[in-house]
């Protein structure tokens, strides 16, 4: 740090009407997609006419957490990156949120931005490079600690409800696990570590890799558990339907690939991260504000 520089805390910025009218847009887009989604789905089934009424329905209902994430992420990122110019706003961003020698470290590296006054370029290779610092080395080892024990416990879920409903009504069971559980998770996770440590950011890093944990055990269980499914039944893991031609093994292991990462589980799982981490937040501010 150069002599002279005194580290500043990045203090939150203003929700502005600008930041307000980016956060509608980014919540419509999110939307505009899931219309796009829903009709391509439905138009699947060769109905030749498709009321708009069931489309926008269909959007709203499986679209509105991907439209509030997006609008939370618009305004946190906006109070985050507060700065004179674009390096100051990005490292402010890279370094909100932390605690403790992260916390110190960021304030520092501000400060040294603070002093870099001769070269705009100079300014943002330096901020550049702090960013991926931040980024890359601030997680701690408590959000893999949660990923670790996420991967077991749904790899588990997903092998026991399986069985169970292989032996008894084969109606299929994938959908069970990975719509519900993996949500409830992951708002959970991230509510909890943002709340104790009155940070978004540290909320996002626990259910993010408390998501990868969850993608990563049920997709271990889920693709082994398809081929049994397609050899012993016949039928598909996430709903127990049968297809119009014979399925193989390798059939029914790529239905649960495909239901997990592309279809029901991972484009369902995203928005919750976000929302888990900005209600602990939020709600331990407000806590702070109350007291």
């Amino acid at each position: 740090m150069s002599a002279g520089a005194t580290p500043t805390a990045a203090l939150p910025g203003p929700v502005t009407r600008r930041t307000a009218w980016l956060a509608v847009a980014a919540a419509l887009v999110a939307l505009g997609a899931w219309i796009l989604v829903v009709r391509a789905g439905l138009a699947a089934d060769d109905d030749p006419g498709i009321p708009p009424v069931e489309v926008l329905v269909g959007a709203v209902f499986f679209g509105w957490p991907h439209a509030l994430a997006a609008a939370t992420a618009v305004v946190a990122t906006a109070c985050a990156a507060v700065g004179v110019d674009a390096p100051a706003r990005l490292l402010a961003f890279a370094t909100s949120g932390r605690r403790g020698r992260r916390d110190e470290w960021g304030a520092a590296m501000r400060a040294e931005l603070a002093s870099i006054t001769a070269s705009p370029r100079e300014r943002l290779r330096f901020a550049a490079g702090c960013s991926l610092t931040a980024l890359r080395r601030g997680w701690g080892r408590s959000p893999w600690i949660v990923a670790a024990a996420c991967a077991p416990l749904f790899a588990a879920l997903t092998v026991a409800l399986s069985r169970a409903s292989l032996h008894g009504s084969r109606t299929g069971s994938l959908w069970a696990v990975i719509y519900g559980p993996p949500q409830i998770t992951l708002l959970i996770v991230g509510f909890v570590a943002a709340w104790a440590e009155r940070s978004m950011r540290t909320g996002l890093e626990h259910a993010v890799a408390a998501l990868a944990g969850i993608l990563i055990g049920v997709l271990a269980a889920a693709i082994p558990e398809g081929a049994l499914w397609a050899r012993e039944a016949g039928v598909f893991l996430l709903d127990g339907d049968a297809p119009s031609t014979p399925l193989t093994a390798a059939g029914g292991a790529l239905d649960a690939l495909k239901a997990t990462t592309l279809s029901w589980g991972l484009p369902h799982w995203l928005p919750w991260p976000v929302l888990g981490a900005a209600a602990g937040a939020w709600l331990r501010g407000r806590a702070r504000a109350v007291t």
